[in-house]
């Protein structure tokens, strides 16, 4: 049972990555051009739309596998646990990044927030499989994404143009990444 329960969260961290790449992607069509002072037209404008679009389905399927297989080896409660305390965590950062640092929400909050819940769980699920080290690893990989994410989150709107267009792209590049060694650490189905 472990060894599905793996391949199904190396799947799920193969997918994010996909959907992180795709998302930059987006970014830059639809972003950049801001920068530069004009706007994604034609087939550019197309490719962005298909790359969103592409982002959203990996996203989805990627945290579903990733998720599937970690609950089957977590403690149990421990998937319940995780989206509880995501949800918890995302009122208080949306009550404090509006409050204290006036930064509008957007969507982004959702998805890095959703994102340390789901590694949460692998780490919590890795522990309880006897894989300390992957444990050790996903937990320190997602608490660095999440704060550089969270730091990103609060500065774009205080940047000018170009520096928040690379603000927006360094959470997306750093979870993917992130998610590529994760699928890497996993142990190897037998």
């Amino acid at each position: 049972m472990g060894g599905v329960a793996f391949e199904q969260m190396r799947q799920g961290h193969w997918l994010m990555a996909a959907c992180c790449a795709l998302y930059l992607a987006w970014w830059a069509i639809f972003f950049w051009p801001k920068v530069g002072g004009g706007e994604a037209q034609g087939p550019l404008r197309v490719v962005g739309v298909v790359s969103i679009l592409g982002a959203v389905v990996c996203g989805v399927w990627g945290a579903t596998r990733a998720c599937g297989g970690a609950a089957t080896l977590a403690p149990g409660g421990a998937a319940l646990g995780c989206t509880v305390g995501s949800v918890a965590l995302y009122l208080v950062l949306l009550a404090v990044t509006q409050r204290v640092f006036g930064r509008q929400p957007t969507t982004e909050l959702v998805l890095f927030v959703a994102w340390l819940g789901m590694e949460a769980l692998c780490a919590l699920a890795l522990g309880r499989a006897g894989q300390a080290g992957a444990a050790t690893l996903v937990a320190l990989l997602a608490v660095v994404g999440f704060a550089v994410s969270l730091v990103c989150y609060v500065l774009y709107y205080r940047l000018g143009a170009l520096p928040s267009f690379v603000d927006g792209c360094i959470p997306l590049a750093l979870i993917g990444v992130a998610s590529v060694v994760i699928a890497g650490c996993l142990p190897a189905v037998a």
